[in-house]
């Protein structure tokens, strides 16, 4: 729980957790962190996380949204070091702007680096997004103008049928989810799956991603989200 008003400029946040060997944190935040207004030439927020996942362990890392106000900044890096038979749930949600005010797309950028090894230091996987606010040429576009909410998932689950959880993830019908677009790639080395969303509405998009936490705990027998979460 964080008691601070949001991300600031020049605030820096570092995050480090560790998993032990067998054992199992579900992690998530109270609120949304919101990306204060920035317009100080140069100045930005920046986030830092170390996460270490033991032999056998689950992490399930599903922070609240992430809202940019007008004029924000933020980099991010991520750098994850995991067991091999450790399992990894990881999700994010942008919102460009406080869209109740007509804030769509009014930041400066957004930039996120994910780096994913094994606790041997072998490389597995890289990501990188760079979100781009008023410099965006696509934000009036149909797809962007329709889904303004962004969800990123990452995960990493050794010994499964990769492309079976990626139908179940995208099988809307059967998770009754409406106002999406999605798409998945397997990772390299069949070490998981990477999944992008934008939805029409927060609502929606919370949905989505619980349903694909979901769609994980089956193919691991493992007890569902309670309705509450």
């Amino acid at each position: 729980m964080s008691t601070s008003p949001g991300l600031l400029a020049q605030d820096e946040l570092n995050v480090s957790l560790q998993l032990a060997d067998h054992t199992s944190v579900y992690l998530t935040e109270q609120a949304a962190t919101k990306v204060h207004s920035m317009p100080i030439a140069g100045s930005k927020a920046t986030t830092n996380y170390e996460i270490e996942i033991g032999e056998g362990a689950t992490l399930e890392f599903v922070p609240e949204p992430l809202i940019f106000f007008t004029d924000a900044t933020l980099e991010q890096s991520i750098n994850i070091k995991i067991h091999p038979t450790g399992r990894l749930f990881l999700s994010e949600m942008i919102l460009p702007g406080r869209l109740a005010r007509g804030e769509l797309y009014q930041f400066n950028h957004y930039f996120s680096r994910l780096q994913v090894s094994s606790t041997c230091g072998e490389l597995w996987f890289t990501d990188a997004m760079r979100l781009e606010g008023k410099e965006n040429l696509f934000t009036k576009t149909n797809l962007f103008a329709s889904s303004p909410m962004i969800g990123n998932i990452i995960v990493v689950l050794p010994e499964i049928n990769l492309e079976f959880l990626s139908k179940n993830v995208e099988n809307f019908e059967a998770a009754n989810c409406s106002g999406l677009t999605v798409a998945s790639s397997i990772l390299p080395r069949n070490k998981g799956l990477l999944i992008r969303a934008m939805a029409s509405g927060t609502h929606e998009l919370k949905k989505f991603l619980k349903n694909a936490l979901n769609c994980v705990r089956r193919s691991i027998d493992q007890p569902l989200l309670p309705n509450d979460l």
